[in-house]
């Protein structure tokens, strides 16, 4: 075990890596791989990550060419399953040049790629493990010197998501968008968004763009194609989000705000897609993401893709600052400095809110199953192998169980339908927060985004047995988007 010292939040952080060496999986008679003990059984899951990587090439596997076995490391979450692995490359935020040069000239450093906004990434003149230890060298150091907004290692991280069933047919069931109508087939009578209300008030409006984050979204989807109006890939680099093979998880989360089925309908039906591709799948249950892409993501949203709301399903892994000060850009300058609403998922491993989720700025989405309450595992619902974490940076509830939603057209994707009717986790409740902040837009265009996330929390629905009332602290309020609506009507 080695332990890295990297700065975030105007703080020290350390960060735990385990070799990934010397692990020996047995085999059952069944051909089943094990490890004895947690860690090893971390670190199995850490190098299937890293040979996923290697092996599919492109982009994030050329951050991992000159790692041999003996070199890579990799910090495990035994809650969340989130793998992250340092690199022997940097990342800058707001360096001067002056700095660049005392880089090349003092330590080898040289640039890599530019970014937006001031980001830089940087390459460490050695390869293998001393190559990681002197990322997170420079990257302290230059921090420590003063002149830079942040610096710390580009890391990757491998994030679990939880499972969604296929739909048999290819729209919803009798009674099966619960989360939009509850009619009591399907849990408690009332426990939804409200949207059809809120739909009496509006559906949206093509002015009101909402980038999904995620890992690609399947833009030909019928369903989906007339919402685009502008896509991006940092993953592969191409001028199209189109996910790889299966990946159906950004897609899934764009029909809940917008799909524009008449029976698999979004939240915001007539708002705007603007579909980010910022992780691929790995092959065995996480998907994979680097810091420096995602932040400059993020910064293209609000920047070149004009969103007005970004919605971020996915979490974990340490906080680093190059992928919060984008987010701070986003919600400070976008919308000409009224800035962007921000959502993000809080977690699913019932644990601790997750990174970025956690952060101020951000609206931290839990989730809801049909009988309004917060989803555990042992939450009516039945699904037990997952629960919606809690605790500081969760901000409101919304639907996360049995959620019918789009799904990759034709044959891939989570079945062979072009639906879904079991998307879930707190992946599939924050896009209904997502998609209420568009309808809020759509009749209140100048409202900055601190007095959106102010309507949307203030308006919600205590949860039956939390006594009228919720805090940040125990999450326990539920979205009422027609409420929201009616106060952003008001000027409330």
């Amino acid at each position: 075990m080695a332990t890295f010292k990297y700065y975030a939040a105007g703080r020290v952080r350390r960060f735990h890596a385990a070799s990934l060496t010397g692990v020996a999986p047995r085999v059952t008679r069944g051909g089943v791989a094990h490890a004895g003990g947690q860690a090893s059984q971390q670190a199995l899951a850490a190098g299937h990550v890293a040979n996923a990587i290697r092996g599919r090439g492109g982009w994030h596997g050329t951050l991992f060419h000159d790692l041999s076995g003996a070199d890579l490391l990799a910090q495990s979450d035994p809650g969340s399953g989130a793998v992250t692995l340092p690199t022997h490359t940097v990342v800058v935020d707001g360096a001067r040049a002056s700095e660049l040069l005392w880089l090349r000239d003092k330590h080898g450093f040289e640039i890599m790629r530019e970014g937006r906004q001031g980001k830089v990434l940087l390459r460490a003149p050695q390869g293998g493990a001393a190559g990681v230890a002197a990322a997170f060298d420079v990257g302290e150091r230059l921090v420590r010197r003063g002149r830079v907004a942040a610096a710390h290692p580009n890391f990757i991280r491998a994030l679990l998501h939880t499972r969604a069933l296929p739909l048999p047919i290819p729209h919803a069931d009798a009674g099966g968008m619960w989360n939009l109508h509850n009619d009591g087939r399907q849990g408690l009578y009332g426990a939804d968004v409200h949207a059809l209300a809120a739909w009496t008030i509006t559906r949206g409006s093509p002015d009101v763009r909402v980038a999904v984050l995620d890992e690609g979204v399947d833009t030909d989807h019928p369903s989906l194609e007339p919402a685009v109006v502008a896509e991006l890939d940092v993953v592969s680099g191409n001028p199209r989000a189109l996910p790889d093979g299966d990946d159906a998880h950004g897609t899934a989360c764009a029909g809940v705000v917008l799909s524009r089925d008449s029976s698999v309908s979004g939240l915001a039906p007539l708002a705007s897609l603007v579909a980010v591709r910022i992780a691929r799948g790995d092959g065995g249950g996480h998907w994979i993401l680097d810091d420096f892409d995602t932040a400059d993501a993020i910064d293209w949203c609000w920047e070149e893709g004009r969103a007005d709301v970004i919605s971020s399903s996915w979490g974990g892994g340490p906080p680093t600052d190059v992928i919060t000060r984008a987010f701070e850009r986003a919600r400070t300058k976008g919308r000409g400095g009224l800035g962007c609403v921000l959502a993000a998922a809080v977690g699913n491993d019932q644990g601790p809110v997750s990174f970025p989720a956690c952060l101020p700025l951000v609206l931290g989405v839990g989730a809801s199953n049909p009988w309004d309450e917060m989803k555990t595992r042992t939450s009516r619902d039945g699904e037990s192998w997952w629960g919606t974490n809690r605790g500081p940076g969760i901000d409101l509830l919304a639907p996360g169980v049995r959620i019918t939603t789009t799904d990759l057209h034709g044959p891939r994707g989570y079945g062979r339908a072009d639906f879904v009717a079991d998307f879930n986790g707190t992946s599939a409740a924050t896009p209904h927060v997502a998609a209420a902040a568009a309808l809020i837009l759509a009749v209140a265009p100048r409202l900055t985004a601190s007095r959106i996330r102010d309507i949307m929390v203030r308006t919600c629905d205590p949860l039956p047995g939390s006594g009228g009332h919720g805090s940040r602290r125990a999450g326990a309020r539920r979205l009422n988007a027609y409420a929201a609506l009616r106060a952003a009507l008001r000027g409330a």
